[in-house]
């Protein structure tokens, strides 16, 4: 019986083990707002075109930077759709008075996805929008790192995706963080179109360019979380196997019982 126990023990703590190797990102995932400082404009990046860009290339004029990864089905999308809508409707010239950047935290994602995302989120701008106005990044996981640091974002590896904050950050020209703006309207399951008001995006893109410091923007960050538990399908097999089993159990009970039940001739 000691053994036993001792084996369960063992086993228990290589499975733990196991589940910790290599194991990307922070502990506890959450939003650390940072405003006021700076984002280290010297890390590179690579963009939907392949090319590598770094951030002082990019944060030339207000920027809004939004962290997140492609291949989620889940929140992110949503997110992007929304802020593509509110893009359709914000009065500001893109390109020239702002740009917007999406980096995935993801360092196994590649230029391919991104630029499969920028392909639908601009389309889904019904108006013109330059290219250059919108770039969808990769990078490696130092400088993905590093840059998640500078603004205070933790996400975490699971085994069906990522938990994270979903919430957009606007940073001056100077490469300051001047705003966190999370969602503002969002029923679980259906998203609405418009979940970031343009006129707040265009209040926070204007103070990014005065070089304003807002605080307090996203108290409450909206959480991409995962929508699958894990071992959810170990435990439905499982289930399925022990129901099939009562079933035949049942089956046979009753056939025993009939049979039992049989006039003697």
């Amino acid at each position: 019986m000691k053994k036993t126990a001792l084996l369960m023990v063992l086993l228990v703590l290589l499975l733990q083990g196991r589940t910790g190797a290599g194991e990307i990102g922070y502990i506890n995932p959450g939003l650390d707002e940072k405003t006021g400082n700076s984002v280290p404009l010297d890390l590179t990046f690579t963009n939907e075109n392949d090319q590598n860009v770094t951030l002082k290339e990019l944060i030339d004029r207000p920027a809004c930077l939004v962290i997140l990864y492609y291949d989620c089905s889940h929140i992110c999308p949503q997110l992007l759709g929304g802020l593509a809508k509110s893009l359709d409707n914000l009065q500001l010239v893109p390109g020239k008075d702002y740009r917007v950047i999406t980096l995935s935290f993801d360092d196994s994602e590649k230029p391919e996805e991104a630029r499969a995302q920028k392909r639908n989120y601009i389309k889904a701008i019904n108006r013109p929008f330059p290219e250059e106005a919108w770039q969808f990044l990769t990078g490696d996981r130092v400088n993905i790192r590093k840059l998640a640091d500078a603004v205070g974002i933790k996400y975490k590896k699971e085994e069906h995706g990522f938990i994270h904050p979903e919430v957009l950050i606007f940073i001056s020209p100077r490469g300051v963080i001047t705003r966190y703006l999370n969602v503002q309207k969002f029923n679980y399951g259906v998203a609405d179109p418009m979940l970031f008001p343009a006129l707040d995006i265009k209040s926070a893109f204007l103070d990014a360019a005065a070089g304003k410091i807002s605080t307090g923007g996203s108290a409450t960050p909206l959480y991409c979380f995962l929508h699958e538990p894990a071992n959810q399908e170990n435990f439905f097999n499982l289930l399925k196997v022990s129901g099939t089993l009562t079933l035949l159990a049942f089956v046979l009970l009753f056939l025993y019982l009939k049979r039992q039940r049989r006039p003697v001739e």
